[in-house]
């Protein structure tokens, strides 16, 4: 049974279909998309974030996949083991066995396309997953990062510190409004939701110290993408990015850790002459999660392409 199905983009057609592809024994699958009429010119290989799937937040990477696939871009974007659809338990899954997945379904896109030099697309952890794995993917013609925050198997206090102090500013700014504080009295606003979100790493330190005490390791592996006692410092991580390899990172002016982000990989990439770029998307979140706002993210893909 033909599963392909044929989807207009604007003026251009592309067609889709399931595909699926073996990692380590896991059956991951899998959307390949390919342009209608003529041979893709380039493939992207996408690359979701920590928890979750092929079709990204708000359907950030199907909309960023057939839209490439529009431009004549083959696309492939898949699920991670113990993640979506692929096979495996959650729990087990690390950024180790994403890297592996990952250079697995950059095999299989290279198969299925004949293309051999790819381009990267990575979401949050899912670009950090790319940075690492680069030594198992092959040729890779440009990596573009989305949201990437700087890699840590640490504690995340002082990222979650560093949301707080954005967290406040943006709320005093409110408070110089007589509607915010009409919505506060009205029950339209919850101050003690304000709280909650000033104060959350604190509150959530304590409650991750208490959990792992009593949990052990499960809680652990289960906690934060950011911890994982396989992964490698900052710098070594870092030293995988090439000189060859352009990348294309980009932020929302309204995700908190954006700046945090720019200067960890901008110091190292200026400090070794590294080919990065860095565009900001005005007021967008950490998931770009309106359609104005990843309509700007595509439009920076492109222009970033040609």
């Amino acid at each position: 049974m033909d599963t392909q199905i044929t989807i207009s983009h604007g003026e251009k057609r592309i067609t889709e279909r399931p595909v699926f592809m073996q990692s380590a024994g896991a059956r991951l699958p899998g959307i390949l998309a390919l342009p209608e009429g003529s041979a893709p010119r380039g493939a992207f290989l996408f690359s979701h974030g920590w928890a979750g799937n092929r079709n990204g937040p708000a359907n950030l990477l199907t909309t960023l996949a057939r839209a490439l696939a529009a431009e004549g871009f083959a696309t492939l974007r898949f699920d991670y083991r113990g993640r979506g659809e692929a096979a495996g338990n959650g729990l087990d899954t690390t950024l180790a066995t994403m890297a592996e997945d990952l250079a697995s379904a950059a095999s299989f896109i290279r198969t299925g396309t004949g293309i051999d030099a790819i381009s990267v697309l990575g979401m949050c952890s899912g670009g950090n997953v790319a940075i690492g794995a680069l030594p198992s993917l092959g040729k890779i013609q440009r990596m573009v990062l989305l949201s990437v925050y700087p890699f840590s198997d640490g504690d995340s206090f002082g990222r979650d510190l560093n949301r707080s102090r954005h967290f406040l500013a943006a709320y005093l700014k409110k408070a110089c409004s007589l509607e915010n504080w009409k919505r506060v009295f009205s029950g339209d606003a919850s101050l003690a939701r304000v709280f909650r979100v000033i104060f959350r790493p604190f509150l959530k330190r304590g409650e991750n110290r208490a959990k792992e005490s009593n949990v052990g390791t499960l809680v652990k592996a289960a906690a934060s993408e950011s911890r994982n006692s396989a992964a490698p410092p900052p710098v070594k991580h870092l030293a995988k990015l090439r000189k060859d390899i352009p990348a294309l990172m980009i932020y929302g002016t309204a995700d908190p850790d954006a700046s945090a982000a720019q200067k960890y990989f901008g110091e190292y990439a200026n400090a070794n002459s590294l080919p990065i770029s860095f565009v900001e998307i005005q007021g967008a979140n950490h998931n770009f999660s309106s359609q104005y706002w990843q309509q700007q993210v595509l439009q920076t893909i492109t222009n970033h392409n040609n």
